[in-house]
């Protein structure tokens, strides 16, 4: 990366013997989610023209691979056991472009069991094999490691009954295999940007920390992004990403985190072509409306963020607003997923850095395919590779297509990627596809392809209070302009929008036909504890539909039900966190 920001990519989120587990057929390791598939943790971290190496799992070539890794000026080692070193060997083709010895830093105890386990390594005598060029560096545990003008500190880490170490470097902090964190390093935690932490699993084990547990650490510590590694089968990537705050993800293989220079992402959105600067590009640039931010089109921004990270530019989206429907065909302009803010949010968490909202006017539909491509994508926005979909449309009448978009690289010089279409339970998926699952209440379905539940946010606004009455406490949501779940009543969980509090909950859509409502609301009902701040905005995520909207005879009778709904409820919610 030429431009100083730090990177950093996970090679590996799982735990020592990976998921798929070696012959376990549970729902995760047969799962065809990619983000279920996790080799053996480790990172790399980058920034200038540096990259530095925490851990070398037996996964090492096939994850320098998969990250096309072509330079590492040093390796930290956390600690000396088999899922962190025993990939030593593979850094030789690494260490054979270099000038001198491969630094490679950990503890006493973790370089001696470096030294032991690869002898033939560190063997002085004559050798008709070839072997990397190592240098064995000790550190104390109190002194930063200094690699180019870059420090990392450090970080002293209970494992079980052992100690091992990770690393605060700038803004960002990696670690792995703890089970508990001592005091006197959580003081070297604070103000971070970015903060990964071991989360095996629910479960307590007695040399990892469980997902409560760290949990509690991002409560305690209040990074800006926090991310767990060194995940078990236990935990399916989506339902359990879905459970976690909004400032809290699971770590996937493949992952890119732009940590800045200490400050939060740096992701910036523009809102027209006179807003661009002159350093938005050279960008990796993906194009399309995004409504949704779905699994296919998260995909697609990876891939981005990917290549960006790759060649030092920047990972950037050009979507659209209004809708381009709106413009060219009124009458099939769909009912929008997600509003453009939280698109946005969807997208830098995607791995973006920079997003333009192109107005669509009549006049950019004007636009043949080649004048977009070339006063647009080339000229303005700097794009040296331009990823799309396999169905991506673009120019005056849809005219142009993949084919037309591979003529146009050639002609102006930028590589063309067309990613595949993405299957969920052997279905396509896409924002159309999505839309009609929401409407017809199929929740579940809808979350594999969007990645996570449906959601809807808004103010919350007066209601009848009928809710209050029947013992639990009720937030009626504001108007939506969107796509909304058809009637019915579900189980939901609510977000504080402000200050971060969740609750289980159970929804109502509809008209209130017990009490004739003359217009259709949204209440959720909340089961959490209560503290009776009632929150200016909520998002209000819908995980599944329990049964249709339907007039009872009295309020007795709603009561009964509004019971039977909750206890429904309380169900679903223990089976999600056991299957978690």
């Amino acid at each position: 990366m030429s431009d100083g920001r730090l990177s950093i990519t996970v090679l590996g989120s799982g735990t020592s013997v990976g998921v798929p587990t070696i012959g376990c057929h549970c729902a995760v390791c047969t799962s065809e989610d990619p983000h279920d598939r996790r080799l053996r943790p480790s990172v790399l971290v980058r920034w200038n023209d540096h990259a530095v190496l925490i851990d070398t799992t037996p996964d090492f070539r096939q994850q320098a691979l998969a990250a096309k890794i072509e330079r590492v000026d040093a390796i930290l080692f956390t600690h000396g056991h088999a899922d962190h070193i025993m990939g030593l060997d593979d850094v030789r083709p690494l260490n054979y472009r270099m000038t001198g010895p491969l630094r490679v830093y950990g503890s006493a105890e973790t370089i001696a069991t470096v030294r032991r386990t690869f002898q033939y390594i560190f063997d002085t005598g004559p050798t008709e094999s070839s072997r990397p060029r190592i240098e064995t560096c000790v550190f104390d545990g109190e002194e930063p490691l200094r690699v180019g003008n870059l420090d990392f500190v450090p970080i002293r880490l209970s494992h079980g009954q052992g100690t091992v170490y990770g690393f605060r470097f700038g803004s960002a902090a990696y670690l792995t295999d703890h089970s508990d964190i001592p005091s006197e390093s959580l003081d070297k935690l604070r103000d971070l940007d970015v903060l990964f932490l071991d989360a095996l699993r629910h479960r307590p084990h007695p040399t990892h920390s469980t997902v409560e547990h760290s949990l509690h650490t991002v409560e305690e510590l209040k990074p800006r992004r926090a991310y767990f590694t060194h995940i078990c089968h236990d935990l399916p990537h989506a339902a359990t990403e879905a459970a976690l705050p909004r400032n809290v993800h699971l770590a996937y293989d493949g992952l890119v985190i732009d940590a800045g220079h200490g400050a939060p992402s740096g992701f910036r959105v523009f809102r027209s072509l006179e807003d661009v600067p002159v350093d938005f590009g050279p960008c990796a640039l993906t194009i399309g409306n995004f409504d949704g931010v779905h699994a296919a089109h998260r995909n697609i921004m990876r891939r981005a963020a990917e290549i960006a990270r790759e060649r030092g530019w920047r990972a950037a989206a050009m979507t659209f607003h209004p809708h381009p429907a709106s413009v060219v065909a009124p009458d099939k302009t769909p009912q929008l997923l997600t509003q453009m803010e939280r698109r946005c949010d969807l997208m830098r968490e995607a791995g973006l850095d920079e997003v333009l909202i192109m107005p669509f006017t009549a006049a950019l539909a004007k636009l043949s395919p080649e004048q977009f491509i070339e006063q647009i994508v080339v000229r303005r926005l700097g794009a040296r590779a331009v990823l799309v979909g396999h169905n991506f449309r673009f120019g005056r009448g849809a005219s142009g297509n993949t084919a037309t978009l591979h003529e146009l690289g050639q002609l102006y010089g930028f590589e063309v990627e067309i990613c595949p279409a993405v299957r969920r339970h052997g279905s396509i998926v896409g924002s159309t596809a999505v839309r009609k699952l929401i409407s017809s209440g199929d929740m579940i379905a809808a979350w594999r392809m969007l990645e996570r539940p449906f959601a809807l946010e808004g103010s919350v606004v007066g209601g009848h209070g009928v809710g209050s009455r029947q013992t639990v406490p009720t937030l009626n949501l504001s108007e939506q302009t969107g796509i909304v779940p058809c009637d019915g009543v579900y189980v939901t969980r609510a977000f504080d929008l402000d200050d971060g509090r969740q609750w289980r909950s159970v929804s109502n859509i509809g008209f209130r036909p017990t009490f004739d409502g003359d217009r259709r609301t949204i209440e959720t009902f909340l089961l959490s504890k209560f503290d009776g701040r009632a929150p200016a905005r909520i998002r209000v995520e819908f995980l599944y539909r329990l049964r249709d909207e339907r007039k009872f005879d009295t309020p007795e009778a709603l009561k009964t039900q509004i019971l039977h709904d909750v206890a429904r409820a309380e169900r679903f919610h223990r089976r999600v966190a056991e299957m978690l």
